[in-house]
């Protein structure tokens, strides 16, 4: 459990200025997504997918680039819960035309 603590540690570690540079880059994320909640979804997603060897061995620029993904998803997603039913029935009906 101790190797499982640790592993969860470092990976958080290497998150968190990945996390923090975006959210500097890209004033959208700072203004509408939660720093220490992005790091805590962020580093369950990568230990739930990848064992700790394939997320060490995840280049800085491709853990930026994926983690980038997974805001702008996560902003997006926060962005329609704010739509009125209405608004969301246009939002499907353009999405399906695509």
């Amino acid at each position: 459990m101790l190797s499982t603590d640790l592993q969860r540690e470092s990976i958080i570690k290497r998150i968190e200025p990945v996390v923090s540079s975006l959210m500097k880059e890209r004033p959208l994320f700072k203004e509408e997504l939660n720093y220490s909640e992005m790091v805590q979804h962020l580093s369950k997603l990568f230990a739930e997918n990848l064992s700790f060897e394939e997320f060490t061995s995840i280049s800085d620029e491709s853990l930026k680039k994926r983690c980038s993904g997974i805001m702008s998803t996560e902003l997006i997603a926060g962005m329609l819960n704010d739509l009125t039913p209405e608004e969301m029935a246009i939002f499907d009906e353009a999405v399906k035309r695509k």
